[in-house]
């Protein structure tokens, strides 16, 4: 039973969205050249995301305008 399945399963939805957001978030502190594509593209198998959570990563990290810009 730990095959890590079960832990996927037990989490509230949209826990592993999270999860991805705070990765990309730390890895981008700690090297801020990594393209926002190849993060997200990795949070997305690594957190086993859905094709809209990773959309929604796309969106937020990619296309919507720096939050310091504002």
């Amino acid at each position: 039973m730990s095959d890590g399945t079960v832990k996927h399963d037990l989490l509230p939805h949209g826990e592993m969205l999270r999860q991805a957001i705070r990765w990309i978030s730390a890895r981008r502190e700690e090297d801020p050249k990594i393209p926002s594509v190849k993060l997200i593209q990795e949070a997305a198998l690594r957190f086993d995301l859905s094709p809209p959570e990773e959309q929604f990563l796309i969106a937020n990290f990619i296309q919507s305008p720096s939050r310091s810009d504002v």
